[in-house]
């Protein structure tokens, strides 16, 4: 008997109040699917548990077949390597809950961004959200989550209060500082190796006035554009800036001034008053003439719309490192990089400045992330639509940049995918996060997009 119809599968199927999907079933193909199209993964299994007791009995089923389990909501961070593995999709765990006195949010594991900074709307907090709406809340949290409100409040991960997960034994657990201060640790920044989580709860901030949004630069500006956004990091610590370049698709949907055109980019978030980002800005106003500028003042419930991420799913492959100094020979080689990778195929890169609350010591004994002191992040990607391109050759020129100018210390959810936690974290901590994986789940039974590697 294969294993995709092992008994204890066969028997799990009539006992769940979700649904579960083998190979061969309608809807296993659609099920299996990740956000990255190009990413091609065949799990023993699919599961759309309908409650906790839905998800122990997965657990249980999966120990009974030598299978492990995995937790994917969406699929954004997604690898290639499930054969063996019950795919879990936390859909249906939707709570959604927000403690204004008490500045926590909480969310099931189905929960993306999208709804949860709605939920945040008109109650003068706000969330260390990602910039993409359709980016779950629980794994960006537990994958460190570098946010636009990180350098002002720190990263995500660091605000996780408390989780509630079902362990490799097939119990239900809520972890806090007080009751298991290690497996917390490990949660904030660790993935999803310990539990299949159902809940989180997160630290809220004040944050009532916002600013924000992006401007778009001709490329023959992008290294002074650049280099006068990296001068504004460094001197403002707690400015949110995302600073790249990119290569708009020669389609008829794009609009006629930026269809097939490369241009410099900075995504720009205040936490504050108007006047004040409208400053920030201008020191980037009086280097160039701006193509487009989306700046205005904005509510919480609008953050994803000011930041204008695409979300639907798409072939890409991508790349992601600790870079820096973040100066002017760096901006220049930075786009001279970029203009070699969008030759060949590369149609985005951008650097998401660093420093202030990220680095802070403060706590960052309290989790894997700790503090991370790198000044910057590199995220790149190309778009596969054209099976003519080729991945490497369009990355390549990001990676020898990435080798030419290397940092210390980076967020797990700022790699790209086919990746360890050994590609972010040094041997002191995978050695910590090893030993609290052995004591938790001795088999290896719960599994994750990123392994310790």
């Amino acid at each position: 008997m294969t294993t995709s119809h092992h008994p204890a599968l066969e028997r799990l199927r009539t006992e769940l109040g979700g649904t579960l999907l083998l190979p061969g079933d309608a809807g296993y193909d659609a099920a299996r699917t990740p956000w990255n199209l190009s990413i091609e993964q065949h799990p023993a299994a699919v599961a759309e548990p309908a409650d906790v007791d839905d998800v122990r009995a997965i657990v249980r089923a999966a120990r009974e077949a030598g299978l492990g389990v995995s937790t994917q909501p969406n699929g954004h961070g997604a690898s290639d390597d499930l054969d063996g593995v019950v795919l879990v999709r936390p859909r249906r765990f939707d709570e959604l809950h927000v403690d204004v006195g008490a500045r926590v949010l909480r969310v099931g594991a189905g929960v993306n961004w999208g709804s949860a900074l709605a939920a945040l709307e008109g109650t003068g907090l706000i969330g260390l959200a990602g910039s993409n709406p359709e980016v779950n809340v629980v794994g960006l949290a537990i994958a460190g989550g570098q946010s636009m409100f990180s350098r002002r409040y720190g990263l995500t991960a660091r605000s996780i209060i408390a989780v509630e997960l079902v362990d490799a034994a097939g119990e239900v657990r809520r972890v806090t500082d007080a009751d298991d201060g290690e497996l917390l640790w490990a949660l904030r920044g660790g993935g999803g190796l310990f539990g299949v989580i159902t809940a989180i709860e997160l630290a809220l901030h004040p944050g009532d006035a916002l600013y924000g949004g992006g401007l778009v630069f001709p490329a023959e500006s992008a290294t002074a554009v650049l280099s006068a956004a990296f001068a504004l990091a460094h001197d403002e610590p707690e400015l949110g800036l995302d600073i790249g370049m990119m290569r708009f698709p020669d389609l008829p949907v794009m609009p006629p001034h930026l269809r097939g055109r490369i241009v410099a980019t900075v995504g720009l978030v205040h936490l504050g008053d108007e006047a004040t980002g409208r400053a920030f800005a201008d020191r980037l106003l009086a280097v160039a003439e701006p193509i487009a500028n989306s700046l205005t003042p904005f509510t919480i419930g609008q953050l994803a719309a000011v930041a204008a991420e695409p979300v639907d799913p798409m072939p890409t492959a991508d790349f992601g490192a600790a870079i820096g100094p973040l100066d002017e020979a760096f901006a220049g080689d930075f786009v001279e990089a970029f203009l070699r990778g969008a030759d060949a195929g590369l149609t985005r890169c951008s650097i998401r400045a660093m420093g202030g609350a990220i680095a802070d010591e403060l706590g960052a004994e309290l989790s894997a992330i700790g503090a991370v002191h790198a000044p910057g992040l590199l995220s790149s990607g190309a778009l596969l639509l054209d099976p003519s391109v080729d991945a490497e050759a369009a990355l390549a020129p990001l990676r020898e940049l990435a080798a030419r100018y290397p940092a210390e210390g980076t967020v797990p959810s700022f790699l790209g995918s086919r990746t360890s936690l050994a590609d972010a974290y040094g041997p002191a901590v995978l050695e910590r996060l090893a030993a609290v994986k052995h004591r938790v789940d001795p088999d290896g039974l719960i599994r994750s997009n990123r392994p310790l590697g």
